[in-house]
């Protein structure tokens, strides 16, 4: 069997033209290709393996035999078709715009956890339909849910990747990245018990792999001091903790992390081209199109283990949702087991901790958000309690809206907009609006008019994260009729499309216990000049022969001098294995990948497969 010829990716051509033969290096013999082997309208026949980042604003075409590999890098393009394979190890992502963006006839095969392929403008559901049965990790078929994700990617989009608990978070006990290592599983409770001693009050930095939350407590059940991390669309780095985390923390979780967008819904509604929604309990579920924010309605969701699990197994579930209107101590969550008091209110707000999520404040009443919550946030610093996101109602009570039924709606949008900047202005935190209209003595224009002029200045505003509209309960403003049709509300609220719910690449979240700025270290590097394709540094030595080359154990070397140094790297110059210096190498435990092989003084690229 004739195996296809290997590219490398060199970027030295006068543009990054993906189709320029200058920018590729023949993995045989380190020379440009010969002039037009690659055609934007043909077919490509060969193994290209990319790194840095790349990108193209047109469709790549591949043959059986044609494979893109992208190895610590980024490719973004239009789309990818033909019958060829796209392989993705470590810190790898394809990001691909177009509307049907792969064949159904290429192969998507990853070979790291910590690799991703982000559909902007495929939904979710057109993604299984897609993609779900051609799908592979290490060359076994992953299927959704139990070992492939489909995540969303804002309203639109979806981002498909391994489900798996493996770690994308390394810690280390000292600063900048030195010491000890310990990498923390996905999806679990790391706490004083399952942590190692040695890193118990004992972590000074970490890094965070993108696509991924983590939340670091100083207590082991997840009080006390906290914060929480989310590394969106590029990886964190912190070379130095906080001076109240540092060498202080006993509890740590990592979830994978969900792109939404800020439009939701109040209630488990569907076809409104809503990203997420909430229910007024635990109870519900995510599904392929929509995350699931989890409510603790009141003191019963709150008040044992068995809650905080049904909370914490929620897939998709990024967030926790705190009590409905505990400060009305005659009706919702306030009139049970005296949730309106604030301090039972906060202390079963406590438990919500364990899980390990960014925590949402509890809802209350449009006015008690000046005053009840105001009392609940000062008692949860004063004990080191978290919270991330205020979540409001608005209903515009304040100005007796039974006297106006026919308001101006411009007037109703300006409380609104005041409202919020008012909240903003007092607690300095995100927003979610979970529940908000113009009142149900408002006719059904004034509805309409206000949300017209609500929607986009709520997707411009960027304290607002997330917002559901939730129409009157006496049936003025629904979004569907009797029938199950769209209203002129409901088309509304379903035609409009909305943003990020976060739109930073990454989040070092603020919470009323910290309100200081803090900057990601991370800065991305690529090294194909300096080691991946260096012709100074991987020269294939005349005088040794590896073979067979791709390989999946042994590694023979044929040589006319001794060895008496040998050792594997990484693309970026690690050590990975340290044999004792023979004429053979076994590689069956390194992951699929190109290494390179240090024989003596030469450097060999070598395919493990």
């Amino acid at each position: 069997m004739i195996l296809p010829q290997q590219y490398f990716w060199s970027g030295n051509g006068t543009e990054n033209d993906f189709f320029d033969e200058e920018n590729w290096v023949n993995y045989s013999t380190n020379q440009e290709p010969n002039n037009d082997i690659f055609s934007p309208n043909s077919p490509i026949e060969y193994e290209l393996y990319l790194t840095c980042e790349i990108n193209i604003n047109q469709e790549v075409i591949l043959g059986v035999n044609g494979k893109i590999v992208v190895i610590q890098g980024e490719f973004n393009a239009d789309k990818i078709s033909g019958e060829g394979e796209i392989v993705l190890h470590e810190s790898s992502y394809i990001n691909l715009t177009d509307d049907y963006p792969i064949s159904e006839g290429i192969s998507i095969k990853f070979n790291s956890f910590d690799a991703m392929v982000v559909l902007t403008n495929t939904e979710t559901s057109e993604a299984f339909y897609y993609y779900d049965d051609n799908t592979f990790y290490e060359n076994q078929p992953i299927f959704y849910p139990q070992s492939l994700r489909i995540d969303n990617y804002y309203e639109n989009g979806s981002v498909l990747r391994p489900n798996s608990s493996a770690s994308q978070l390394t810690v280390y006990s000292e600063f900048n990245l030195l010491g000890n290592t310990l990498n923390i599983d996905t999806g679990s409770t790391y706490n004083d018990e399952i942590i190692p001693s040695q890193f118990v009050n004992n972590i000074s930095s970490f890094t965070l792999n993108r696509g991924y939350m983590v939340t670091f407590a100083q207590n082991s059940d997840g009080t006390g001091k906290s914060k929480v991390y989310i590394a969106s669309e590029e990886r964190i780095e912190i070379n130095q903790l906080p001076s109240f985390l540092n060498n202080d923390i006993s509890f740590i979780r990592v979830v994978p992390w969900n792109w939404v967008s800020k439009k939701g819904t109040a209630g488990d509604i569907d076809y409104l081209n809503n990203s997420w929604f909430y229910r007024w309990s635990n109870t519900g579920e995510a599904d392929l199109e929509r995350e699931y924010a989890p409510m603790a309605w009141g003191k019963g969701a709150a008040d044992d283990e068995n809650d905080i699990d049904i909370i914490k197994n929620k897939y998709k579930s990024t967030h926790v949702l705190a009590f409905n209107e505990p400060d009305d101590c005659n009706g919702q969550s306030g009139q049970y087991g005296d949730m309106c008091v604030v301090d039972t209110a906060v202390t079963y707000y406590r438990n919500l901790l364990k899980t390990g999520l960014r925590m949402v404040s509890p809802a209350c009443r449009q006015g008690a958000v000046f005053d009840w919550l105001v009392d609940f946030n000062n008692s949860a610093i004063q004990q080191d309690i978290r919270i991330d996101v205020i979540a409001v109602h608005w209903y515009d009570w304040a100005v007796n809206p039974q006297s106006s039924p026919n308001a101006n709606p411009q007037d109703v949008f300006n409380r609104f907009a005041n409202y919020l900047n008012q909240v903003h202005n007092l607690y300095g935190l995100p927003i979610w609006i979970t529940e908000f209209n113009a009142n149900r003595y408002r006719n059904e224009w004034v509805h309409r008019q206000f949300l017209e002029l609500a929607l986009p200045y709520l997707d411009n505003l960027d304290y607002v994260e997330r917002y559901s509209y939730f129409p009157p309960n006496n049936g003025v403003a629904n979004l569907f009729d009797e029938n199950g049709n769209l209203t002129l509300i409901g088309n509304i609220y379903n035609d409009f499309e909305s943003e990020k719910s976060i739109s930073n690449d990454y989040l070092i979240q603020n919470n009323n216990l910290d309100y200081t700025q803090y900057e990601n270290d991370y800065e991305y590097e690529c090294y194909s000049d300096d080691v991946f394709l260096s012709e100074g540094n991987l020269i294939d030595n005349i005088d040794i022969k590896i073979y067979p080359n791709p390989s999946s154990n042994i590694l023979h070397i044929s040589s006319e001098v001794d060895v008496v140094e040998l050792k594997i790297l990484d693309l970026n110059g690690k050590i990975i294995l340290n044999p004792l210096p023979s004429n053979k190498v076994d590689i069956s435990s390194l992951k699929n990948g190109i290494y390179l092989l240090k024989v003596n003084n030469s450097f060999i690229k070598v395919l493990k497969n």
